[in-house]
């Protein structure tokens, strides 16, 4: 189980990949490059057909992660498309580059990316953004 998605995929900074059927084991397809100045991510993932409800269980599992493992995310939100039930969306907020970079980084995490290219079909949508302003 050593095929373990690098940092730099599990913080989203990979080159996107086209999207093709992921064998058993691959590694998941990945989205375009992130700029350095990035701090929050909105990234869509649409399941392979009958892998929606395995992949919301996966989102989930990895919101607890996140939560118990990087002190440095400050929005960690679950989302499915309204009108595509398929399709998850999750929006992230870090607190600095640095946090950013720790993403993903537990072991748990590790080993729980290398199973997503199970779940998705084709690479991941991601849109990358430096925060402005917040209403707390």
């Amino acid at each position: 189980m050593k095929l373990i998605l690098t940092a730099a995929l599990l913080a989203l900074t990979l080159p996107a990949m086209a999207a093709e059927p992921q064998a058993p084991g691959a590694q998941a397809p990945r989205p375009a490059a992130r700029p350095a100045n990035t701090d929050t991510m909105v990234v869509k993932f649409k399941a392979k057909p009958g892998k929606s409800a395995e992949m919301k269980a996966f989102w989930l599992e990895m919101q607890k992660e996140v939560a118990k493992s990087e002190p440095g995310n400050v929005q960690y939100d679950l989302l499915v498309m309204s009108g595509d039930p398929d399709t998850y969306v999750i929006i992230e907020h870090y607190k600095d580059a640095a946090a950013v970079a720790a993403h993903g980084q537990s072991e748990k995490a590790k080993a729980m990316f290398a199973k997503l290219g199970e779940l998705m079909a084709g690479a991941p949508q991601a849109d990358y953004m430096q925060l402005v302003s917040s209403k707390k």
